[in-house]
């Protein structure tokens, strides 16, 4: 008899538990294309950030990354993208639903959706986890991705719309918020057309 999955962890681990990176190498290409290069000292979060090929792509333009998963063998992934890449990122086990281990100049978002509850908790987080003047760059599947088969929930609840999303980050400055239809070649779970909500927020600068 198999054991149950009692955990977010007891689910992924055994899917990240192989040598293929099952998401791929290479950074998503829509948060290539909007996050900047760094200035010196400037750091980057990458919550959920999975085997790291987008912790790993940020330290590769210059930012000092925090990349956490709550999957231990997606973390040991991670690191080691990092060093067959030549650059260190601080790859860590931990909850993305609390409070962040810090705040940033840069955070992303690449596919993650969760249940109405946890989702609202995410976003505190995120938001949380900004330096004022800090960047958010987020991208998720939309309700157009439901008869679509390159990846994502199944569950309306789980999906994004652009209102949802302005809604969220509403505390913020959005300077983009739109659909997009793109192919995604990620891995071996993210393959073909893909229906997307992209979003680019900056956190206010307080006096």
């Amino acid at each position: 008899m198999t054991n149950p999955v009692t955990t977010p962890a007891d689910f992924w681990n055994p899917k990240f538990d192989t040598s293929e990176y099952i998401f791929g190498k290479n950074p998503n290409t829509f948060l290539t294309a909007v996050i900047p290069s760094a200035l010196s000292g400037q750091t980057a979060y990458a919550p959920a950030d999975g085997e790291g090929r987008n912790g790993v792509y940020l330290a590769q333009i210059g930012y000092e990354v925090t990349s956490v998963d709550i999957a231990e063998k997606a973390v040991e992934k991670a690191r080691l993208l990092a060093a067959d890449n030549g650059v260190e990122i601080n790859a860590t086990i931990g909850d993305i639903m609390g409070a962040p281990p810090a705040e940033f100049d840069v955070v992303i978002v690449s596919f993650m959706h969760f249940r109405p509850d946890d989702h609202k908790r995410f976003v505190e987080h995120l938001i949380a986890a900004l330096k004022p003047g800090g960047l958010l760059a987020v991208e998720g599947y939309s309700l157009d991705q439901l008869p679509l088969q390159s990846g994502g929930p199944k569950s309306e609840d789980m999906l994004y719309t652009r209102q949802k999303l302005a809604d969220d980050f509403q505390a913020l400055h959005i300077t983009l918020l739109q659909d997009a239809r793109r192919i995604l070649n990620e891995g071996n779970r993210h393959q073909g057309e893909a229906a997307t909500i992209q979003l680019v927020a900056r956190k206010a600068i307080t006096a």
